[in-house]
């Protein structure tokens, strides 16, 4: 994984492109052919067209058109140009419409630096099929300090840092949420319209792809919160859920190699928390750079116009996620 620092232009016509050689382990490749259609051939191709649709796009002023940047959209869309120009589109429109969430994500600046020293997530390395593994230690949120504007913006700043990774590109997440000893407040200070916009991005503007949520010691005072949130999710997402009784059971569907040794594991969680907000450090312009990209946001309004929340579906609508677990 390379934390070399870059600058990538947003001209959307620049008058050459770079080269993109696939540096990765076998593994990626493997996967990126099964199950992403990803081959040299389709991979080039692709790039040219996506390309060719932004230098003549009407509503796009600036935009990245490096390999790196445009490949995260091609990967998510399993190479359906059609579809990944969609997301790219509705991804520059997210950052422009809500500005407050989405843009100047600083590592450095005093919340996210803090909020970041929390540990409150990990990145703990991938997993033999490629998976780049998270955890999230839901106690580790100090909300009586940081509400949901500052929360959603470390989650989008991790995010686009991940992303740097062509490994996450690939591979996907599995995620370990955690909620053992979380409070209340945890879950009361997110309104509707928080949930909306954060689960929008997670769902259909964020390039990423979940290949398993796990989740452990939901407090039964969280439940109603949690099922409203999830009715922004897609079925896709939802279907990735998988609960847990205990952390000891969740921890069980993880290699001890990647699990912190405060979860019992093998990993020094506070080492891969300073390795992670080094790659942070490192990719810090870059990631501030792509506030530079602009889109015509007049013709992308509707997207975030009406809500999709209908009555009864915080009790009837969450294909029974949390309904059947035994919370606390």
């Amino acid at each position: 994984m390379s934390t070399t620092e870059v600058h990538y232009s947003v001209e959307k016509r620049p008058e050459s492109y770079d080269k993109y050689e696939f540096t990765l382990p076998e593994l990626y490749r493997k996967l990126a052919k099964e199950e992403l259609r990803e081959d040299d051939e389709i991979r080039e191709q692709s790039l040219e067209q996506m390309r060719e649709w932004i230098a003549k796009h009407p509503y796009i002023r600036k935009c990245r058109t490096d390999s790196s940047f445009l490949l995260r959209f091609l990967r998510f869309r399993k190479y359906s140009v059609p579809m990944a120009c969609e997301a790219l589109e509705r991804y520059l429109a997210m950052r422009e419409t809500f500005p407050q969430w989405f843009k100047n994500l600083d590592c450095n600046e005093s919340v996210m630096s803090e909020l970041l020293s929390d540990a409150v997530f990990m990145k703990l390395g991938q997993d033999g099929e490629g998976r780049t593994v998270l955890l999230c230690i839901v106690k580790n949120l100090n909300v009586e300090k940081f509400g949901p504007l500052a929360q959603g913006r470390m989650v989008a700043l991790l995010i686009e840092s991940l992303l740097e990774w062509e490994e996450v590109q690939i591979g996907g997440f599995r995620v370990m949420l955690d909620f053992s000893e979380s409070v209340m407040k945890h879950y009361g200070v997110w309104g509707v319209s928080d949930m909306k916009i954060f689960m929008d991005a997670i769902n259909r503007s964020y390039p990423i792809r979940f290949r398993e949520i796990h989740g452990a010691k939901l407090p039964k005072f969280a439940v109603t919160v949690i099922n409203l949130l999830l009715t922004f999710a897609s079925t896709k997402l939802k279907e990735r859920i998988i609960c847990h009784n205990t952390v000891l059971e969740m921890k069980s569907k993880f290699d001890a190699s990647l699990l912190p040794q405060e979860l019992g594991g093998e990993l020094d969680g506070a080492d891969a928390t300073r390795k992670f907000l080094k790659h942070l450090e490192t990719r810090r312009s870059a990631i501030l750079g792509l506030d530079d990209m602009d889109i015509d946001t007049a013709h992308f309004s509707s997207l975030w116009s009406q809500s999709n929340v209908v009555e009864n579906e915080v009790e009837g609508g969450v294909a029974g996620s949390f309904r059947k677990l035994n919370v606390d």
